[in-house]
């Protein structure tokens, strides 16, 4: 029986140092996945804040554009009161119609 614990015992003992690189490999793969997903984190902290940056200059010309619009039509009807009227009831004719044929 004592050959037979020697046997057993003998594939234990070879298979320690396999075991163990497969430990290394794993934590190995672990840390790089750590890193990665740290520089990935960063990378998107990075778009966020320059897509946020992108968003509050284009709301801001999209906000002075309006009261431009706004101020340039208010001069318009009022040096033209009549032809604005007109339009006014064009563009609710159209409205009109295109609304009844639905």
């Amino acid at each position: 029986m004592s050959t037979t614990t020697k046997a057993s015992t003998k594939p234990m003992d070879e298979d320690a140092p396999i075991a163990s690189r497969m430990a290394d490999q794993i934590s190995n793969g672990i840390d790089e996945v750590a890193r990665k997903a740290s520089r990935f984190t960063e990378r998107l902290r990075e778009n966020g804040s320059a897509l946020n940056d992108e968003l509050s200059a284009a709301s801001e010309r999209f906000g002075d554009g309006a009261k431009r619009l706004g101020s340039v039509a208010s001069e318009q009807i009022r040096a033209h009161p009549l032809a604005a009227i007109g339009i006014a009831v064009a563009a609710g004719v159209i409205v009109s119609r295109l609304m009844r044929r639905r």
